[in-house]
């Protein structure tokens, strides 16, 4: 495949969106299929709390111990077992998995929030790092103008050689947790999805209300996606596995 098999940019839009919702719909499905998976392996490390508990850096206001990495192993091992033809791609920037297949490379970021954050359910940060910009490299714009200290980092797509487009995917996957004060527990309560509109699409398609400014400003080098928001664009670009006390549900 070429850009040039496109007579228009929205015909290439349209396309790019199409390999999103697969994409999405794939990734989910891992998920889905893991779920059961994903809470044990997730909850592994309260088995052995000899071995973590007192050992990290504690914030003053955060009782609990910091947990990113947990969601990060298992959620990346899970995807790397579900998608073996999937190989990594040694790109220098980008998110914690670069996987490359035969039409996409595929960006996934780990996030993780506790019960409780104020931003679970309605804001996610993310990095110029973590998503694409459109074929002029334009910044993020958000309903009041140009947001963050950069434009996004990320390509639109990767041309690997003659008619060897792969276009670029961002998904985003969150851990939710809940917190045992008194044992000292900390387990896998929900797991949710959510796929950022790759640049392309935003040349086109107006998504300026999914971004505002991160907790630096708008001059920051975060910017925020706002969930429900982006729901309200396409219903399958935000969707969620929740744990229930007798196995979970799909509840978005």
């Amino acid at each position: 495949m070429h850009r040039s098999d496109f007579a228009t940019l929205q015909d290439f839009a349209g396309y790019i969106a199409q390999l999103e919702e697969n994409y999405t719909e794939k990734l989910f499905h891992a998920l889905y299929k893991n779920a059961g998976n994903i809470q044990a392996w997730y909850n592994e490390p309260n088995k052995v709390p000899d071995t973590w508990v007192g050992k990290m850096v504690i914030s003053p206001k955060e009782p609990s111990a910091p947990w990113e990495q947990v969601g990060e192993i298992v959620i990346v091992g899970i995807i790397n077992r579900e998608f073996p033809e999937w190989f990594p791609v040694g790109l220098p920037i980008g998110s914690e998995a670069r996987l490359s297949s035969s039409d996409a490379v595929i960006h996934i970021d780990v996030k993780t929030h506790k019960e409780g954050d104020s931003d679970l359910d309605r804001t996610q940060d993310v990095r110029p790092e973590q998503i694409s910009t459109d074929e002029d490299e334009s910044y993020v714009q958000d309903s009041k103008g140009q947001l963050g200290d950069c434009a996004p980092k990320l390509p639109p797509y990767y041309v690997f050689g003659p008619n060897l487009l792969k276009v670029t995917i961002s998904a985003f996957v969150i851990c939710a947790y809940r917190f045992d004060e008194i044992n000292g527990y900390q387990y896998l309560t929900r797991v949710q999805l959510f796929t950022v509109p790759n640049g392309v699409l935003r040349a086109v398609y107006d998504y300026t209300d999914i971004f505002q400014a991160g907790k630096d400003g708008r001059t920051g080098h975060r910017y925020r996606i706002n969930l429900p928001i982006l729901a309200s664009h396409e219903p399958w670009r935000w969707r969620e596995v929740r744990y229930r006390a007798q196995g979970f549900e799909v509840t978005r």
